[in-house]
């Protein structure tokens, strides 16, 4: 926009008001052309005879010799009155330019609108329906509370390997004993062990919380899992702890293992030492502590938090979304509006100077008739000093013509038409309104195409969708333009 007005309103190069006009110096032409030689040589000879009728030709180069100076005053007046009429003339052209790139920046702004509208429409249905599936799931399952927050599978595998570093730095003293590697290799067993417990307890705590589903079926399958997990929990710890008694009885460690499942089926709870006993307490306490960590690694109801998250997922991705398209708007937003004013500013800068340039012209024309002025003096001037040195040198008497005065003929320049600062600045005035209704219009878009892009919490909360953005009602030179 601002390369075509400027391509309008570009500067014409024209000759300062100051040097429009060529000065005259008359002596200095008088010795150029040696205006006193000439009269006495001329005198002296009697010439021009006394019959004479007409200039001769050293008052004929005289008048030719300012001439040439006042023609070229002249032509230098037609140069600039014609730049400043042009200037005028195009200060006409200023708002039907500014209308049309009015109207191609509010099309351009938009045309942007619908585009964004576009690429944010998939973001924003997967948030309602994810949204209308976890309302449903909700209902179906009667839940009215929030989803338990879910730390993250990292969170539930550092507590199970603190779990286990416990577990097994406190069994590795009761697992030396036989062992023919001493702490170390009790302290290997402890942590095979110990990860085998706390694993079998974090993975069936998981799968246990279906027994809080509404679902008959899935309430058995979680009871299976919970009934699974306590003989388990006894099994490995109670066999872990027969194990340790056969070798406090002085088995091999293969044959202390070999016998440990049989002596736990014999008699279970027949535990030689108190250190077998504490393996066992030891254990169960781990075990549950994972068990209960598997159950809370999410929500209790099964299927509720990954739901939830599902949601949370949804409105991030519809906020970033969201984000981007209202960045990239307020970009384009903001660039249209500063052409606009920058474009606002440039016409009332040109057509300021459109003004200036009529009372420039009216300087001109007093000038001019200084000038024109000033060429008949210095012709007047410098007759009457060939004349006198002729007439003095002369013995007879000079002719007529030395009485005769000259004056240029008259020129009388175009009149000033007043009317046309009252125009510039009637085109200053509609392009001021034209970017101003534009501008108005382009925040009203802007503001509507935000209120429906925005649409998450009405639509969550169960409100009407906002009807798709219009294009905002502008002025009727806005609309023609367009």
């Amino acid at each position: 926009m601002l390369s075509r007005l400027r391509d309008i309103f570009r500067s014409d190069d024209f000759i300062p008001t100051s040097s429009v006009f060529p000065g005259i110096d008359a002596d200095k032409i008088a010795a150029e052309m040696k205006l006193a030689e000439k009269g006495r040589a001329r005198g002296a000879q009697n010439q021009p005879p006394t019959d004479m009728t007409e200039f001769d030709h050293v008052e004929a180069s005289i008048i030719q010799r300012i001439e040439e100076s006042r023609r070229k005053g002249l032509e230098n007046y037609e140069i600039n009155r014609r730049v400043y009429n042009e200037r005028l003339t195009r200060a006409g052209h200023a708002s039907e330019e500014v209308n049309i790139e009015a109207g191609k920046a509010m099309n351009a702004f938009n045309a942007t609108v619908h585009s964004h509208r576009n690429s944010i429409v998939d973001a924003r249905e997967r948030l309602n329906e994810t949204y209308r599936w976890r309302n449903l799931f909700r209902e179906r399952h009667r839940l009215s509370r929030p989803a338990q927050e879910f730390n993250g599978w990292i969170n539930v595998i550092s507590v199970s390997l603190v779990l286990v570093a416990v577990e097994a730095g406190m069994n590795s003293y009761l697992f030396s004993s036989g062992n023919e590697f001493g702490l170390l290799g009790g302290l290997l067993v402890a942590v095979i062990v110990s990860a085998t417990n706390v694993g079998m307890s974090l993975f069936l705590g998981h799968l246990a919380n279906s027994v809080n589903h509404r679902n008959p079926l899935r309430k058995l399958i979680g009871a299976v899992f919970f009934l699974g997990w306590v003989a388990l929990a006894l099994a490995i710890n109670f066999g872990v702890a027969h194990f340790r008694d056969g070798l406090e009885r002085g088995l091999e460690w293969r044959q202390a293992a070999e016998q440990a499942v049989p002596s736990m089926i014999a008699n279970p709870f027949g535990l030689a030492t108190i250190e077998s006993w504490l393996l066992v307490i030891l254990g169960c306490m781990i075990s549950s502590f994972a068990y209960l960590k598997g159950w809370h690694a999410d929500d209790p109801y099964p299927g509720y938090g990954r739901l939830s998250r599902s949601l949370s997922q949804a409105r991030a991705e519809y906020d970033a979304q969201f984000d981007d398209v209202l960045h990239q708007l307020v970009t384009h937003r903001d660039e249209a509006i500063a052409g606009l004013q920058a474009a606002n500013e440039d016409v009332r800068d040109a057509i300021t100077e459109a003004i200036d340039a009529l009372f420039g012209q009216s300087s001109l024309s007093a000038h001019l008739q200084t000038f024109l002025e000033q060429c008949d003096l210095a012709t007047a001037y410098l007759l009457a000093r060939y004349r006198d040195e002729n007439r003095a040198a002369r013995e007879t008497p000079a002719p007529a013509t030395f009485g005769k005065a000259y004056r240029f003929p008259e020129f009388k320049p175009e009149s000033i038409d007043t009317s046309r600062k009252e125009m510039a600045e009637s085109e200053a005035r509609k392009v001021n309104e034209t970017v101003q209704t534009t501008i108005k219009a382009i925040f009203g878009q802007f503001e509507s195409a935000r209120k429906e892009f925005s649409v998450t919490d009405d639509v969550e909360l169960g409100g009407a969708k906002p009807a798709p953005v219009q294009p905002v009602a502008a002025q009727p030179a806005l609309m023609g333009a367009q």
